[in-house]
């Protein structure tokens, strides 16, 4: 024995070693097919794998030469494990061997089995077989015979085969009017043109024969009744749309004209969907009781709430609509389609596509009316009314299919103007409520002032609760619009209009202040276009109620809370109101510039509360002057007696101003400042230049000027009126000279107090009317004599040191 073996050999060996389980698989695969003797296994054995010389299984394999290269190449330890696998493998292979043939043995017994059986049975059958060959012999024989028998009258049997059918559709023919009346009376309107299309071409071909002349006549009375009944029949809203289009259909085939029976099918269409959408907006409907959300009825959002009236009647009716109405349009469309294809089917000139256009639009748009005649009676919250319309949308997705462009059309135009109706609605109630608030803020402040433990702080947390529901109605309007969005969003056209539409309901809320102010002063409500023709031209709202704060009786405390609340809006609530409306309905696109509050509408706000104040500072102003004129006219001044201090008047106007006074500083937020001691000097004497001065400048005073919105300019203007009016009363009077003293010292007390309320400039203002008004008692005395300076400035210091404004 060699020591060592080539490296190839070795390694080939350890290959065959280490995959047994795929050589015993290979070996038993080969045992069987040469058992079965498989064809085409012998070309494929050089395939497989392992069908090399030292290859066991292969066929031919050389048993001694295999033993002479394992010896020459391997070591003793690797022929002793090659030997004992090698005997392993025989003794499988011998065991498997014993089973196959214990198995195929038994195959075997049962199929000679089966052939035996098989022998036995056929031959039970011979006298069966050669019975049946003696049947089959006799028939053939009888066929024979037969053919040979009828052979020649064949001919002559197929031309009376021929007559009989001759005969028979001359039969037809003659029955046919009385085969189409049958069908006219029991509307069977298909079956008699079908029977008149397929003779009438015969008919035409032979009625120059007398015979087919007559049958041609009656048949043509029964189609004309025929046709007749098909167009009433057509034009009937009892009819189905199947019905109807299987009737058009017919008078096609009758060549009719296909313009007159579209125009015939259309017609009773339109019958049909007049009486639906009647139903579905039938009062007795829309207007039915309220149906609580649980029942499904209501959309969700409202649960735990009852659905309102408005909101059960758009429900009802766009539910109706949708399962009833709009299928039906849908039905009558798809309908005059057929009809179409069925014109071209006969060879008729079609009909345009503008003819069902035109009737889809009108039918669409009856729609779109009552939907929005139905929103225009009660809106509905915008989220159940974005719901039912959409339903409709929804439904009408089917006809959409058929007329994208025109559908799209008509409902976007439709949603536009519900979104504007919706919108306006929202916006009237806001600003109806608004100006209800302000008449409950006015019933308030009555209480409030004949009330005497009432205080101003209570006043103003009226006003403040009245400011915030102001601005609350704003909000409220902006966020139930929101939900309109949804509708148009698709259309960016669309959604341009809302924003400016909004923006135009916006000033009417506005607006709405605005005109509520002026008519309370008396004012027209247009007052505020008359005055500034840039203020944009909205529709007005809440005009009963306007017209009802016109006839609310004068308030100062409600006047300067109108003054109040229209400053807050003018200053922060407007612009805040315009930015969430810009939040809620912009995207950053160009649309959002229009969202800024108008300065005209700024202006205008300021304008309204300017009038008021105006009107505040008249009314106060006029009360005291009315004072003043009682205690002109109610004395004799030519018997009055030498002053001693000012009269009870001066006391009771100075109270009055104390309390205007207040009431300005806290309501419009402008406290009174400490003043210093800054007397008016009475002892120095004016030359008749300065007096003749002050009269001009007295004269030439706007009393009634533009009032600012402060306290010290409200205050002057009520002092203003009032002396203005005192010089007036002046001009009615006589004075004696213990008249002219009292006027002298009344006046110097006024100026003096007076310069406790007001700035330097205003009270140097005040000092010349009340100049004035001394120089005009002083024309009309009859002995112009003044008291000394000093005594007038003593009799003030003392009235002034027990003088209280409580």
């Amino acid at each position: 024995l060699k020591s060592e073996a080539p490296p190839q050999r070795l390694s080939q060996e350890r290959r065959l070693m280490a995959s047994p389980e795929r050589r015993e698989r290979r070996r038993v695969g080969a045992l069987l097919n040469a058992y079965y003797r498989i064809e085409g296994i012998e070309g494929n054995e050089s395939e497989v794998p392992g069908g090399r010389e030292d290859d066991l299984d292969r066929q031919g394999f050389d048993a001694k030469q295999y033993f002479d290269n394992v010896v020459a190449s391997g070591q003793l330890p690797e022929l002793v494990r090659r030997k004992e696998s090698i005997d392993s493998e025989v003794k499988e292979l011998d065991a498997d061997m014993q089973t196959l043939v214990y198995e195929n043995y038994s195959k075997f017994i049962r199929a000679t089995d089966v052939i035996k059986q098989m022998k036995f049975t056929i031959e039970g059958l011979e006298p069966d077989l050669q019975c049946l060959e003696g049947n089959l012999t006799r028939i053939t024989r009888h066929q024979q015979r037969v053919e040979d028998g009828i052979s020649g009258r064949a001919q002559q049997v197929e031309g009376l085969l021929k007559q009989q059918r001759l005969c028979q559709k001359l039969q037809v023919l003659f029955g046919l009017p009385a085969s189409l009346q049958r069908c006219l009376d029991q509307h069977e309107y298909g079956r008699a043109v079908e029977s008149y299309c397929r003779c009438a071409t015969f008919l035409q071909q032979y009625r120059h024969l007398p015979t087919f002349q007559n049958v041609l006549e009656g048949v043509e009375e029964q189609m004309s009744r025929i046709r007749s009944a098909l167009e009433e029949r057509l034009r009937s809203p009892e009819l189905s749309v199947e019905e109807a289009v299987n009737s058009a259909v017919t008078l096609l085939h009758l060549r009719n004209e296909q313009q007159k029976v579209a125009a015939e099918y259309l017609t009773g269409r339109k019958a049909v969907l007049r009486l639906s959408l009647d139903q579905c907006f039938a009062l007795d409907v829309v207007d039915g009781p309220a149906v609580q959300d649980g029942s499904g009825g209501a959309p969700g959002g409202q649960s735990e709430e009852a659905e309102g009236p408005e909101s059960a009647a758009l429900r009802s009716a766009c539910s109706r609509a949708a399962e009833q109405f709009v299928p039906q349009l849908c039905s009558a469309a798809e309908g005059f389609q057929r009809i179409q294809d069925g014109g071209a089917a006969v060879g008729l000139d079609s009909v345009t596509d503008e003819v069902l256009s035109a009737f889809v639009s009108e039918q669409v748009e009856q729609l779109c009316q009552r939907i929005s005649s139905l929103v225009d009676r009660g809106c509905p919250p915008t989220r159940a009314l974005v719901t039912y319309i959409n339903l409709v949308r929804d439904a009408l997705r089917r006809l959409h299919s058929m007329l994208p462009r025109l559908l799209t059309k008509l409902f976007m135009a439709f949603l536009s103007r519900t979104v504007g109706n919706a919108m306006k609605a929202l916006f009237s109630s806001a600003a109806t409520s608004l100006v209800a608030e302000l008449c409950k803020l006015h019933a308030e402040c009555n209480r409030l002032q004949e009330s005497k433990n009432s205080a101003l702080d209570d006043v103003l947390e009226e006003i403040a609760k009245a400011e915030q529901a102001l601005i609350m109605y704003s909000f409220t309007a902006l966020t139930d619009c929101q939900p309109l969005l949804g509708l148009v969003q698709s259309d960016r056209s669309a959604c341009q209009q809302l924003v400016r539409e909004l923006h135009s309901q916006l000033i009417s809320l506005f607006l709405a202040f605005v005109e509520a102010c002026h008519a309370y002063v008396g004012h027209e409500a247009t007052e505020a276009h008359n005055v500034d023709a840039s203020l944009p031209v909205v529709t007005r709202v809440a005009l009963a109620e306007i017209d009802g704060v016109a006839g609310l009786e004068w308030n100062g405390l409600f006047g300067l809370a109108l003054v109040r609340i229209g400053r807050h809006l003018e200053v922060k609530a407007m612009n805040k109101v315009w930015a969430v409306a810009k939040d809620l309905f912009t995207s950053g696109d160009s649309s959002s510039s229009e969202l800024m509050p108008h300065p005209a509408v700024i202006k205008a706000t300021r304008g309204g509360a300017q009038a008021v104040i105006s009107h505040y500072v008249l009314m106060s102003g006029q009360r005291l002057a009315h004072f003043f004129r009682n205690s002109v006219q109610s004395r004799n001044w030519m018997t009055v007696r030498e002053p001693r201090d000012p009269r009870l008047v001066v006391d009771m106007v100075l109270k009055e101003v104390h309390a205007f006074d207040a009431q300005l500083s806290r309501l419009l937020g402008d406290p009174r400042k400490a003043r210093n001691d800054q007397r008016r000097t009475l002892s120095q004497q004016k030359t008749s230049m300065e007096l003749e001065m002050d009269r001009l400048w007295a004269k030439k005073l706007q009393v009634f000027a533009p009032i600012p919105f402060n306290r010290n300019g409200a205050v002057a203007g009520i002092l203003r009126i009032a002396f203005k009016g005192l010089y007036e009363y002046m001009r009615e009077e006589t004075f004696a000279k213990f008249g002219l003293q009292q006027m002298q010292v009344d006046c110097a007390f006024l100026a003096e107090v007076a310069r406790d309320f007001v700035e330097p400039e205003e009270a140097n203002v005040l000092d010349s009317l009340l100049d004035e008004v001394l120089t005009s008692a002083s024309q009309r005395c009859v002995e112009p004599v003044l008291m000394d300076s000093v005594i007038v400035e003593t009799l003030c210091d003392e009235k002034k040191k027990s003088f209280k404004f409580e």
